[in-house]
């Protein structure tokens, strides 16, 4: 079989398995609903309690399920691509936690009794999100000198360190009522989202990914060395800031809508890049894909796993993510060993 036919193969598998995780998704609840039953719901049948249980909180939950895993996971495939460092994720080069001090400050300062317009939290978050992930880039590139990707990491952590001491000042002077919501949102959640989220998020996440596959081929130039790209045509720098600011938007607009959801940026491009090789075209669906399983997955298992109560998704997926993280950590410096 042809690597195109392998390719349009694993895609309508993923979608597949995708699709039939969203319906599983909608099944589970504070009330179980068959798969027949949530079918019938779906096709205009049962009650208006169940139709509204099922469209204005389960499918709102499903779909941001999706467009956050997918948003993340693309965010994180930029965000790799474009630092040659496949350690590199929103969480690590602290496009979260800048986005979630920056939602904590306004949710700090607006009184309770104010409602905040719909763009307040996204608009808040991107402006934390750049703003950290671009001090993160400033400290640790020099023009002219390769920078180990552990230096990334490593400032990545401390600025992220630093970030969350800010969170956790603001957090204990927070108002009791307000506590409860903020460390949810800082542990990560999409309980309780909205239509208007998906609004919001929808339109955003599918202009970056056509934008991201429409220049499929200049995010394969930006994989070589700096010589090689530059040699090949690219515009350098001007396209590696266009694409990291366009990542960190997305990244940031997936935190102010679900919180500070950790790991999926990092997972998701990696096991991408097992199954379709690095190149773009095929890469950026198929990673969409795997973050829009990955969470929907997890957010099921947070879920079932102390039912009735639910546990939130951004601790599930850290389970998951965090030994990844270690694996990778150890197979670079064993590369890094071998190449010595």
């Amino acid at each position: 079989m042809s690597a195109q036919r392998r390719f349009y193969l694993l895609l309508v598998l993923l979608i597949c398995g995708t699709l039939a995780a969203f319906f599983w998704h909608l099944t589970t609840g504070f009330h179980y609903y068959t798969p027949g039953h949530i079918l019938a719901v779906l096709l205009g049948g049962g009650t208006e309690e169940e139709r509204l249980a099922v469209f204005d909180f389960r499918m709102v939950r499903s779909l941001l399920a999706v467009l956050v895993g997918m948003g993340l996971a693309l965010s994180g495939l930029i965000f790799q691509t474009t630092s040659r460092n496949e350690l590199a994720s929103p969480g690590l080069l602290g496009v979260n936690a800048g986005a979630g001090l920056f939602v904590l400050v306004l949710l700090f300062f607006v009184p309770e009794s104010d409602t905040l317009g719909l763009w307040a939290q996204p608009m808040a978050a991107v402006l934390g999100g750049i703003l950290a992930a671009g001090t993160i880039y400033r400290i640790t590139y020099r023009k002219g000198r390769q920078t180990s990707a552990y230096i990334l990491v490593l400032n990545g952590i401390a600025v992220s360190a630093g970030i969350h001491a800010l969170q956790m000042l603001l957090i204990v002077m927070l108002d009791p009522n307000k506590f409860h919501s903020v460390n949810v949102w800082l542990v990560g959640s999409i309980f309780g989202s909205t239509w208007d989220y998906v609004s919001v998020l929808a339109p955003i996440l599918f202009v970056f990914f056509l934008l991201f596959l429409a220049m499929h081929e200049t995010l394969d130039l930006l994989s070589f060395s700096d010589e090689t790209a530059i040699g090949l045509g690219v515009a350098l720098e001007r396209s590696r800031l266009l694409f990291l600011a366009g990542a960190t938007v997305l990244a940031a607009a997936c935190v102010a809508v679900s919180g500070a959801i950790g790991f999926i940026g990092l997972i998701c491009p990696h096991i991408a890049r097992s199954l379709v090789g690095a190149s773009h075209r095929r890469v950026l669906p198929v990673t969409a894909l795997v973050g829009a399983l990955l969470l929907l997955l997890s957010d099921e298992v947070a879920r079932i796993i102390i039912a009735p109560d639910e546990m939130l998704v951004g601790l599930i997926v850290a389970l998951i993510g965090a030994p990844y993280f270690l694996y990778l950590l150890a197979r670079g410096r064993k590369e890094g060993a071998n190449a010595a």
